[in-house]
């Protein structure tokens, strides 16, 4: 029989929830100082609130897996991925002339 580590899997989903946030608030706001580190921190909330949330959730379904290192892994690096994919997407816009 083999043994299902399902650690990469929790990493990825929480890093997805995490960084959806992070992608939101870089994306549809405009410049600002504290734009990055406000989408930096409530992408980490978000990945934090997430594996608290499924870390009870798969206790309550009695699987026992060790995968808080993984989970916060994703909790930190996601919300690194939103900001550079909200970043990117956002470059690609045009910008106004100013009329003469």
């Amino acid at each position: 029989m083999f043994i299902v580590d399902a650690s990469a899997l929790l990493a990825v989903f929480v890093g997805t929830i995490a960084a959806f946030p992070a992608y939101c608030c870089t994306h549809r706001s405009g410049r600002g100082r504290a734009r990055s580190a406000i989408a930096y921190l409530s992408g980490l909330a978000a990945g934090i609130l997430a594996a608290v949330v499924l870390f009870h959730l798969l206790q309550a379904l009695a699987l026992n897996l060790t995968f808080a290192g993984a989970a916060l892994a994703g909790a930190f690096f996601g919300p690194f991925c939103g900001l550079f994919w909200g970043a990117w997407v956002r470059t690609g816009r045009k910008k106004r002339k100013s009329p003469a």
